[in-house]
């Protein structure tokens, strides 16, 4: 089963005033699917996902994972189990004496054996790419930015999680070490079937990855489709002050020039092979 969020909304109260912060949201999240989540700074996004797992709980509407209620208490601690939280920095969360430790802290309050635990921290590690003989018995705060950013993944993945959601996780990366997250994630869904639900600044990295775009603009949803679709609307991205993959730029000046570029170009992949196809014809 699925995520369904059925007319979602969220408000913050503050003293006197009220902010609303999403707006009647209602949306299934596939199984196995990349849904990257973009939108202007303020516009929801994180208050958005941060419902997937009831570390929020809807002012109104409601959140079902596999058929389980966010507002449930008692059914929380599954819908944790499931939904696997990385926050912006996940680095910060970093806490342990060694990264074993700090991996296997989720399973080991799972109350898993000991046998089973050493197995996932073994399994996670091995997924993020940080060797047991390398790092296991290293400091956290030891490791570069990236191994950080790493260690504190795997400590989620070792939870085994059905769903995952990311709040930026390429945040302060350099470009080799935002493509080592992205070729990470591709990997973990095609060997898991892990759902990604992942916000994200970067148009480029939303254009190559994502099986669909959700577009967030004041609380509310203005797009959820393909990355095709949803970037051929370029005239209304930029109206919301999102700014379009480079691709989609070259195109739209290619089209200023005369040449038909189609609207839904959005890679680089896209845009070879139409310029290829062009040269040949």
């Amino acid at each position: 089963m699925p995520i369904v969020l059925e007319h979602l909304s969220h408000t913050y109260f503050d003293g006197a005033t009220s902010n609303a912060a999403v707006k009647d949201v209602s949306l299934e999240i596939r199984e196995g699917e990349f849904l990257s989540v973009i939108g202007h700074t303020g516009c929801g996004k994180t208050t958005l996902v941060q419902h997937l797992n009831g570390l929020l709980l809807p002012s109104a509407g409601r959140v079902l994972v596999d058929g389980l209620d966010t507002a449930d208490k008692k059914q929380r601690p599954s819908i944790r189990a499931l939904v696997g939280m990385v926050f912006q920095y996940p680095e910060y969360q970093l806490f342990a004496d060694t990264v074993r430790e700090d991996v296997g802290f989720g399973p080991k309050n799972m109350k898993l054996s000991e046998e089973e635990i050493a197995l996932r921290v073994s399994e996670a590690m091995s997924m993020v790419s940080l060797s047991m003989e390398e790092f296991a018995e290293k400091s956290p705060f030891e490791l570069s930015g990236g191994e950080k950013r790493r260690a504190a993944l795997a400590g989620i993945l070792a939870m085994r999680p059905k769903y995952l959601v990311l709040d930026e996780p390429m945040a302060g990366l350099d470009p080799q070490g935002r493509q080592n997250i992205l070729s990470m994630l591709e990997k973990l869904r095609q060997d898991t079937g892990c759902s990604i639900i992942m916000v994200s600044h970067s148009m480029e990295d939303v254009a190559r990855h994502a099986d669909r775009i959700l577009v967030m603009d004041h609380g509310e949803v203005k797009y959820l489709d393909t990355p095709k679709a949803v970037f051929s609307h370029s005239d209304e991205l930029s109206q919301m002050g999102l700014s379009l993959p480079a691709p989609c730029r070259v195109a739209a000046l290619l089209r200023q020039k005369g040449v038909d570029a189609p609207a839904d170009i959005c890679t680089r992949e896209d845009l070879e092979a139409f310029l290829t196809r062009r040269l040949k014809a």
